[in-house]
């Protein structure tokens, strides 16, 4: 027992409501019954104000729903004289709210779930974190947000609406609804470069799709290539054999150079076959860690470029010029793509912090 509290009782707990399902002072609510409380029951700590690099200062018992409120015994650590402070801040009067601390995992719009006055989302269901004495709540049952990172979750202002179905409208899009308006504008102007040369006479229906799906990942390059395209040659013109070897070459060069994947390069090489010398202007055109001279000359002397072009290059960028490379990186380097993507979803939408 900690110094001067001879005459605390052996236990020392509280009863609180964790939360109900009102409003709160920013304008949404959450579910209780969507809460789960599975993980947080294997560790029911609680730290001060949603600081979780402190050390807890008491275990949470009995946590349960009760109608629309989710309540909880706080047990507060007898040991430590801080603790010991805090229960008696409670006790006493001068402290009286708790705060819980989630994970969204869903959150609705239905209008049957929106009450007066309501100007977000409810959270239909979320994963409980921790439960936090705090000085100030959001409102008698506060909550904060976040993601499973940690980094901080915000929800999208809803307004009304009468072309929306459900009468409602986000004002702000979400990465998902970002991503595929990008999507859409790529396909579409990829189809029209095509469509475009294929009416010059310079591209043939069997390479269409092949060029389509080029033109996704470099678009400037393809239109390079196709601009420079007269009509296509034949092996009349060069020799099939000696065409070919010149492509495959060619498209060896780039690839070691780091500006072809393995998946592109039989498309290099029937680009090459139909039309080497646009071909051959395009690749160079491509900027990898090295131009075509320096690269060379670094392979002749054994030597590399360090210079790293793309250090500041945004979510966006890669998805633009890359987007090959940002799918591995997503795969390959997770950390690295939720950094950039996350920065590029702030960057573009609004919310507010409880």
């Amino acid at each position: 027992m900690a110094k001067g509290t001879d005459n605390l009782p052996e236990i020392l707990e509280h009863d609180f409501v964790i939360c109900d399902e009102s409003i709160n002072r920013y304008g949404w609510r959450l579910l209780v019954g969507g809460i789960d409380i599975d993980g947080f029951s294997k560790n029911p700590v609680c730290v001060v104000q949603h600081n979780t690099s402190e050390v807890s200062i008491g275990r949470w018992k009995n946590v349960r729903v009760e109608g629309d409120k989710l309540q909880g015994t706080l047990e507060f650590d007898k040991n430590d004289e801080i603790a010991v402070m805090y229960y008696l801040k409670y006790k006493n009067g001068y402290m009286n709210a708790v705060s819980l601390h989630v994970i969204p995992v869903e959150e609705s719009d239905d209008k049957a779930l929106l009450l007066p006055g309501q100007k977000y989302p409810t959270l239909t269901k979320s994963e409980l974190l921790e439960v936090s004495l705090v000085t100030i709540p959001g409102n008698k049952n506060a909550v904060k947000l976040c993601n499973p990172d940690g980094s901080e979750y915000k929800l999208n202002l809803i307004t009304k609406s009468d072309t929306n179905k459900t009468g409602m409208d986000k004002q702000e899009q979400t990465v998902a609804d970002l991503t595929a308006k990008l999507e859409a504008a790529n396909k579409l102007n990829a189809d029209n470069l095509i469509a475009l040369h294929k009416q010059r006479g310079v591209v043939v229906d069997g390479e269409m799709e092949s060029l389509k799906r080029l033109a996704l990942l470099d678009y400037e390059s393809t239109s390079k290539m196709l601009d420079a395209r007269v009509q296509p040659q034949t092996s009349a013109n060069t020799g099939t054999d000696t065409l070919e070897n010149k492509a495959k070459e060619l498209v060896k060069l780039h690839f070691e150079r780091g500006v072809v994947t393995a998946t592109e390069q039989s498309i290099w090489e029937r680009s090459a076959m139909l039309d080497f010398e646009g071909t051959k202007k395009a690749l160079e055109a491509k900027v990898g860690k090295e131009t075509v001279t320096s690269f060379v000359q670094n392979a002749n002397t054994g030597t590399s470029n360090n210079d790293d072009s793309r250090k500041d290059w945004t979510y966006l960028d890669y998805y633009k010029k890359d987007h090959k490379a940002l799918m591995l990186m997503q795969k390959d380097e997770p950390e690295k793509y939720k950094k950039l993507e996350l920065a590029w979803v702030e960057s573009n939408k609004e919310g507010f912090e409880v």
